[in-house]
Order: C-alpha cells, then structure tokens, then sequence
C-alpha cells in the first residue's frame, strides 16, 4: 500500500512538472487562446459597449477596467459609434465602475450626451440584458463590442442572444504573450474561460 502511494505521488508530481514545462515553455497557451477568442472587427455602429473588469478600493480601475476603458475613448473619438456605454458594478460606499469612467471620459473630451451609464451589472449576462433593453429605446442595434480577447467568444455569444449585431474588439490581446511567466498566467485564464464557455453552454444562456 505504501508503494502505491509513493508511486502515486511521483506520477502526480511528474505529470504536474509536464503541464508547467508545456504551459510555460510551448505556444500551446498561445495557440488555444487565439481558438477560443473572436475575431476582431472595427467597423461603424451604434454605440460602443465598455464592459466591466472591476475596481479596487476607492473607486480606482483595475488595469483590464482601464484599459477597456481607454480603448473605448479611443474608439469613439475615432468616430465609430455615436454614444458610449460604460457598465460597472459598484462598492458600498463608493462610485461604481460605470460612474469612474464615465468621469474619465468626460474628462477626456467625450461630450456627457454621448456617455451612457450601465451601474448595476454583475455578470457578462446582466450587461447583455441591461445593453438590449438600453438601445432598443434608441432604436439601435449594432454595436462595437470591447473586452479582454479571451472574453470575446462568450460575450459575443451572449450579446447576439439577446438581438444585437456585435463587432469584438480586444483592449488586450492576450494570445500574443510568450515570456515563461505570462503563458503560466494565460494557462490559468484559458482554463477559465474555458470553464465559463461550458457553464454558460450548460445553463442556456449561449
């Protein structure tokens, strides 16, 4: 019985080793994150939807949040869309996400008309839900979708159930990492993504 487990604990222990060496080491990350990804397209709509990636304390913006949100600003000034949708979540006591970059872009030159506010959403889902019910008063439908690229499939996925023409674009492209140390962290992030796609599958939301 001792054998057994010895011998177990090193199959483990080895086949842990395996999966690092090819996580870290290989483009295998790279090459399943750019399959589970959506195509980029930039192309005139609607209205631009910033979704939400969170803040820290104080109503500061993670970086995915930023940089989402930078890549929106950008965007708009470039002309592609009309009005901007910022959602986010928010803390008690504290500006949700919505409200931080909604300030941001004014701040940035974005007219306070074309900014559009989504402060109560949680989940890809609720901002899908909350999106279709915003822009149907507006009589639009298209509309330029950014996430981080992993997050594309999904919330394009979603965003089409509910009846909008979605064009993806990426704040971050993360299928083009290659240090050791961030195809370790892509890995973890596909693997995730992964999960989601299946849950969301299971449950009928996609």
């Amino acid at each position: 019985m001792t054998r057994f487990w010895e011998r177990s604990i090193r199959g483990l222990g080895f086949c842990t080793l395996v999966v690092f060496l090819i996580a870290s080491l290989t483009p295998i990350p790279n090459i399943i994150a750019a399959r589970i990804q959506a195509a980029e397209v930039l192309q005139t709509s609607d209205a631009i939807i910033v979704l939400g990636a969170g803040t820290i304390a104080k109503g500061m913006l993670k970086d995915d949040s930023m940089r989402r949100t930078i890549r929106g600003i950008e965007l708009y000034k470039r002309g592609l869309a009309p009005v901007i949708i910022f959602s986010g979540d928010e803390r008690r006591n504290e500006p949700s996400e919505a409200a931080v970059r909604a300030e941001m872009a004014r701040a940035l030159g974005v007219p306070q008309e074309a900014i559009l506010r989504l402060d109560r959403t949680r989940t890809t889902r609720e901002e899908s839900i909350q999106t279709a019910d915003l822009l149907r008063q507006r009589n639009a439908k298209r509309i330029t979708l950014i996430t981080d690229s992993l997050h594309t499939r999904r919330a394009k996925r979603l965003f089409e159930r509910v009846g909008l023409e979605v064009y993806p674009v990426y704040s971050a492209d993360y299928a083009t990492m290659t240090s050791p140390r961030d195809r370790l962290w892509l890995s973890m992030r596909v693997a995730q993504e992964t999960l989601a796609l299946i849950y969301y599958r299971l449950a009928g939301y996609i």
